[in-house]
């Protein structure tokens, strides 16, 4: 497992940050913009902070998860870490590189982070590490962490993503709805499958009819011809 903070972008600077928790780094230094995927976000959207509400911030967890190469899979967790010097939302996050058999570990090192972040660093571990009972945002991060997945998913619906992505739950003023994030899919394998049962059926039928058509010729008492 490889893990980075993605830092708050509190000057507005051209780079984005990362650290591993000690030193602090360019985020391109550890993840090459040209092989990140299509749609992947350094903080929480706004369309998600628009439909839930201001008051809902400081509880919003946005995740992504994505097939990387290898097998891999690439998963990221965000939250809102303050504001800027002009107001702005910032954001603070994780991203993971993950071999296929791994869960992200949320103990990545925090004490080399800039001093406003670590209060968010902890809290977002903590909440990852030790969820409480009501709190829905981390459990589906947590769901989505448990998954292996063939193309883009995240914990929560996106109307206006760049890409169509799946998900796991639908988010609002009145918090999460758990949604089916594989029901188009399931549609058509269901679909699928019965074709092949059905030309299965059908060649068995064919199989049993042919051999009693031999016996019955064989011993003279009828002979059927099927079209």
């Amino acid at each position: 497992m490889q893990a980075w903070w993605i830092l708050p972008n509190r000057e507005q600077r051209d780079d984005v940050l990362a650290s591993d928790g000690e030193a602090v780094f360019p985020l391109r230094n550890v993840l090459d913009p040209g092989l990140r995927p299509e749609g992947f976000s350094h903080g929480v959207p706004t369309e998600l902070i628009e439909r839930c509400g201001e008051q809902a911030i400081p509880e919003i967890l946005f995740a992504q998860r994505f097939p990387w190469e290898g097998g891999r899979q690439l998963f990221s967790v965000t939250a809102v870490a303050g504001v800027d010097t002009s107001g702005r939302s910032v954001h603070l996050g994780l991203v993971f590189i993950l071999e296929p058999w791994e869960y992200p570990r949320f103990n990545v090192p925090w004490g080399g982070l800039p001093a406003e972040d670590q209060a968010y660093a902890k809290r977002l571990l903590h909440r990852m590490n030790l969820p409480a009972p009501g709190d829905s945002w981390a459990r589906s991060v947590r769901e989505l962490a448990g998954l292996k997945v063939h193309g883009p998913v995240t914990n929560v619906a996106l109307e206006r993503a760049a890409v169509r992505f799946d998900s796991l739950y639908e988010a609002g003023p009145a918090g999460l709805v758990k949604k089916s994030i594989f029901s188009r899919r399931q549609g058509t394998v269901a679909i699928v499958l019965l074709i092949l049962f059905g030309a299965a059926a059908v060649s068995l039928y064919e199989r049993g009819c042919g051999r009693t058509l031999r016996v019955a010729a064989g011993n003279g008492v009828v002979t059927w011809h099927l079209s």
